[in-house]
């Protein structure tokens, strides 16, 4: 019965995450509100009836879909040798490697970072989801910059700093085809302002 059973379980879940990647895709396309549960089916090639049974409605959908599209966020910041790493390479190196989780977050889902963005200012739910996510993710950061940086003042203001900054760059990055920058230029220089701010220990 056991052995039966994970390979039925193995299809549902692939179902699932049909459903999902076809959820965001067509978020995508067609914006939220322009998207039927319908299409979200027959483009996961399934029926109307099944996606029914993995999701109770529309909006149901959709808080699974940004569940299914925000893996990894809330973990961006971790490294396994957080331990062993204390010396200012091994901080840049950190930093980099929260850069580069952010970068591969915004090439992931730029086609639909503005629904997104959207959604967060007029759906409650969606903007509670956010809140969750940003929350969770901003906790790692802190913990993590407490290891490299016992003695640092005000490290949660300056935490929060630091990832606006790699945000930032993220969304300029999106939209380098209408920005004339070398972004590998400005990818240093960014994790360069992001190592002063956090760095400073002294305020003004």
């Amino acid at each position: 019965m056991e052995n039966t059973a994970k390979p039925i379980q193995a299809r549902s879940q692939k179902t699932k995450e049909k459903l999902l990647t076809a959820a965001i895709a067509m978020y995508a396309k067609n914006g939220y509100h322009g998207t039927t549960v319908d299409e979200i089916a027959a483009e996961a090639g399934v029926s109307t009836g099944i996606a029914y049974r993995y999701f109770r409605n529309k909006k149901d959908l959709l808080l699974s879909a940004l569940e299914f599209a925000s893996k990894g966020i809330k973990d961006i910041a971790s490294l396994d040798s957080i331990d062993t790493l204390d010396d200012n390479m091994d901080f840049r190196k950190y930093i980099d490697t929260v850069l580069n989780g952010f970068e591969e977050i915004h090439d992931r889902f730029h086609d639909i970072h503005e629904e997104l963005e959207g959604l967060q200012h007029t759906d409650e739910d969606v903007r509670k989801f956010y809140a969750e996510v940003s929350r969770d993710m901003m906790e790692n950061v802190i913990d993590k910059l407490s290891h490299f940086l016992p003695d640092a003042t005000n490290i949660r203001e300056k935490a929060y700093l630091a990832v606006s900054i790699l945000e930032q760059y993220c969304h300029l990055k999106m939209n380098s085809d209408q920005i004339d920058l070398d972004f590998s230029v400005l990818r240093k220089q960014t994790i360069d302002t992001v190592i002063d701010v956090l760095e400073r220990r002294k305020e003004k």
